[in-house]
């Protein structure tokens, strides 16, 4: 008796077969390995950009609302100019403003202490981190306790400058500036950038400036005011 011959794969087609599906998903995933790693380099350089601009916001109003530094709730405006290990700038402001936290716990007026300086993390001194401490309470029976967020990480340097009126000033002291605000307030923020595969060995920064205006300061008409809200600048 014949019988008919069975049709069917050889071993050769199912190499031929097997070799092309592995071609065909090496070329599918190198696709998507471009396509993450291109979205990953763009959030990477979009990140501190999204971080300056949120902090130089929250920053803004609190430096606008800045009160003088006289009565019974209000005090010194002091900015001291300094510099880290590395020598970069690491300024600390320390002010009185009309901000309600309500967030805050133990709130008790819309009148708080707001300094800003950088941190270094407690793992790693070369990270710093650029943090606000609120002391809502001013007229406390004991030591009153601060309040510390961190607004931003990964700030390479902190830098303000005040303006009097004439001239662009490093720091500023109240007391021993007759009780007086500074006109407007320049904020430079360096954020750091992370470094491509080509570049380990160097350091790219994100720089962002504003300056704000300080409402509570005495402006005389023959003086030439700062514009307010000046856009962040690489």
């Amino acid at each position: 008796m014949n019988h008919k011959a069975e049709k069917g794969f050889t071993l050769l087609e199912l190499l031929v077969a097997m070799g092309m599906m592995v071609v065909l998903a090496a070329s599918l995933y190198g696709s998507l390995y471009i396509g993450f790693k291109s979205k990953e380099r763009a959030e990477a350089a979009v990140g501190p950009v999204r971080q300056s601009r949120i902090v130089l916001k929250l920053l803004q109003q609190d430096i606008e609302a800045s009160l003088p530094p006289t009565g019974i709730l209000a005090g010194v405006f002091q900015g001291i100019s300094g510099v880290d290990s590395r020598g970069r700038d690491s300024d600390t402001l320390l002010f009185y403003t009309s901000r309600y936290s309500p967030h805050i716990p133990g709130v008790v007026s819309d009148i708080v202490q707001v300094e800003l300086l950088l941190t270094s993390s407690s793992y790693d001194n070369q990270t710093n981190y650029l943090v606000r401490r609120t002391t809502v309470n001013l007229l406390p029976s004991a030591t009153p306790e601060y309040h510390e967020e961190i607004l931003c990480r990964d700030v390479a340097s902190l830098n303000l400058n005040y303006y009097d009126g004439n001239d662009w000033l490093d720091s500023w002291d109240s007391t021993a500036l007759g009780d007086t605000l500074p006109q407007a307030v320049e904020i430079t923020i360096d954020i750091r950038q992370p470094a491509s595969k080509n570049q380990l060995e160097y350091e790219n920064y994100y720089s962002a400036t504003r300056v704000f205006l300080v409402h509570c300061s005495q402006i005389d008409s023959g003086q030439q005011t700062m514009q307010q809200g000046s856009n962040p600048t690489e």
